[in-house]
């Protein structure tokens, strides 16, 4: 296996947000997608990390020792993520630059 260079910030929100909401559906309806959408979401990040982030029994889902080493870094991506795109749409006008 190997190492993922990047990871995708859209996995890591999906990831992030069930991981607070402790559901699939609550993530999806928190982010506005399926939960089928949000489990394929789910099974992207794991193919690409080689490893399971979430324990999942038809009764509970809870992280595992990968998903919690995972949360506080993707985390930590998300707000940067956002505070540069805050940043930049609060400083500059949406019109083309010309040269």
């Amino acid at each position: 296996m190997s190492v993922p260079r990047t990871l995708d910030l859209d996995l890591l929100r999906c990831f992030v947000t069930i991981a607070e909401t402790e559901s699939f559906t609550r993530a999806g309806d928190r982010l506005g997608r399926t939960q089928s959408t949000i489990s394929l979401q789910v099974k992207r990040l794991e193919e690409q990390l080689g490893r399971a982030v979430f324990d999942r029994t038809p009764r509970s889902l809870k992280l595992t020792p990968a998903g919690e080493r995972l949360l506080g870094p993707a985390r930590q991506l998300l707000r940067l993520n956002d505070a540069a795109i805050a940043q930049l749409f609060a400083k500059c006008s949406l019109r083309p630059s010309r040269w």
